[in-house]
């Protein structure tokens, strides 16, 4: 454990082609849907050869790393058959909302240390997708299941209680956050201030959001989508989402939330990002690309103890907090069947099977764009932090792999002030996760003191610029706004 004197804080100064051939035809099994891109048996050196390739939409095709590292096509199979070794299907079927729906618990439960009773919704997404095949068909109405965080020692929140809104990492869920959410809520009253309550949503195509909609999701995820997903859900509920709020952010996460602060400047009071993936290149480093493991994990295990007693001897994990990690196993894993694996007779463990709640599919879809290139969501919004309008505090793991090359001073060279950076040592990407107690110290400091000077700007831009109807005789007046809202 580190001592707040023994971090690296960091202040920002004050001054200013590859070409293929794909076959038009492929034979492929019926079973497939024909919109769907299938990555196979992905490794490094097939993952980092320069240029893009997209193939058309309607053409399955097969990344295989053969020893040319070519393309070929699937060969038929019969329906059902899986390939041995490491090939990833995407497979989505129509008509199981319902059945998705069943296997959502939706019932009220309290967390871990009872610090907080959670609700759960599931309230519509925004319809209309970014990227056409987003979507099984054009019309499909996706969902997010929403937790809310109700602090038990704040029944009757006052103004000036902060709201928090947060949005979790590619491949994980909104429950893994809660031990830090138990952390923040202590350190936050500490400082003599209450948390209103904490809002969080699934991504649309992970945890029990992906669960809900997988019988509609087309496989071409835009990160920028679960933008606008959160504005849906504010409008859901209007009084409830109150002001102050203060985003809460995690590697793919943050960015959403920074991009959805470009959007709506004023929405936020702060935003705190926990190790964003936001970079001017590439946010990883060539020789750890996380969907080379994503797309080799390991998806089925014989029961639920099994998958357990793997998770835990994964060195990735072992780095967690260990209740940050029993939640993951709670809320992580679910019980077949599922779409994937539809046919617990065919699987070891049968009915007591398990697989991952977030397919792994999904994940590789989020770091890729189903093709073998790099999404750019990450440089856009890096271009985009020159806009950022909200005050800024990056929170990142000393040893995170995002953190390589000049990742952080670019970060703190391109966000306006004020923005700072907390760099916590010895902590890798998954900030949160692994160090719940000094993530929550660090971040429970900043809303703090930014819901003060919040709070004096508005009282300060209403005394200056009262509600009016009409034009007053100082409408023509060159008056500047001392405060910045």
């Amino acid at each position: 454990m580190h001592s707040a004197a023994q971090r690296l804080v960091l202040r920002k100064p004050i001054a200013g082609s590859l070409s293929l051939h794909i076959p038009s035809k492929p034979t492929l099994s019926s079973s497939l849907p024909p919109s769907r891109l299938l990555i196979s048996d992905v490794q490094r050196r097939f993952l980092t050869i320069p240029g893009s390739c997209r193939p058309q939409f309607g053409n399955l095709v097969k990344y295989n790393n053969s020893q040319r590292f070519g393309l070929r096509c699937f060969p038929k199979r019969e329906h059902g058959e899986r390939q041995a070794g490491g090939d990833i299907y995407f497979a989505t079927s129509r008509g199981l909302s319902t059945m998705s729906e069943k296997r959502i618990n939706m019932k009220p439960y309290s967390t871990t240390r009872g610090l907080f009773e959670v609700e759960k919704h599931i309230v519509p997404a925004f319809p209309i997708r970014e990227h056409p095949r987003a979507l099984w068909n054009d019309g499909d109405l996706l969902q997010l299941v929403v937790n809310h965080y109700k602090p038990v020692n704040n029944p009757n929140p006052q103004d000036g209680d902060v709201t928090l809104l947060c949005a979790h990492a590619n491949g994980f869920h909104k429950e893994i956050y809660e031990p830090f959410f138990e952390a923040l809520v202590e350190e936050y009253e500490k400082k003599g201030s209450k948390i209103r309550g904490i809002w969080f949503a699934d991504f649309h195509t992970q945890g029990d959001s992906g669960v809900v909609n997988e019988g509609k999701l087309g496989g071409d995820i835009s990160w920028f989508d679960h933008c606008r997903d959160l504005l849906s859900l504010i409008n859901h509920f209007p009084k409830d989402i109150v002001r102050p709020i203060a985003a809460i952010g995690h590697s793919m996460g943050a960015t959403q939330l920074f991009r959805l602060s470009v959007m709506h400047p004023t929405l936020f009071t702060c935003i705190v990002g926990l190790d964003p993936t936001i970079s001017p290149i590439s946010p990883f480093p060539e020789h750890a690309n996380p969907i080379i493991a994503s797309a080799k994990r390991r998806d089925i295990w014989p029961s639920r103890e099994d998958a357990i007693k793997f998770f835990k001897s994964r060195p990735w994990y072992q780095d967690w907090d260990p209740e940050a990690l029993d939640i993951h196993m709670q809320y992580g894993l679910r019980k077949l069947p599922t779409p994937l694996y539809p046919d617990v007779t065919k699987v070891e463990g049968g009915e007591n099977a398990v697989t991952l709640t977030t397919t792994k599919h999904q994940e590789c879809f989020t770091f890729w764009r189903t093709t073998i290139q790099d999404r750019t969501d990450t440089r856009d919004m890096f271009r985009l932090l020159k806009e950022v309008k909200t005050p800024v505090c990056y929170i990142q793991g000393g040893t995170s792999v995002i953190n390589y090359g000049e990742n952080n001073k670019w970060k703190m060279e391109q966000t306006p002030k004020p923005c700072e950076m907390h760099i916590l040592p010895g902590v890798g990407h998954m900030v949160p996760q692994e160090k719940p107690r000094e993530t929550a110290e660090v971040a429970a400091d900043y809303i703090h003191r930014r819901v003060k000077i919040w709070g004096k700007q508005m009282e300060d831009y209403k005394a200056d610029w009262p509600a009016t109807t009409t034009m007053s005789p100082q409408f023509f007046e060159i008056r500047k706004r001392e405060t910045k809202l």
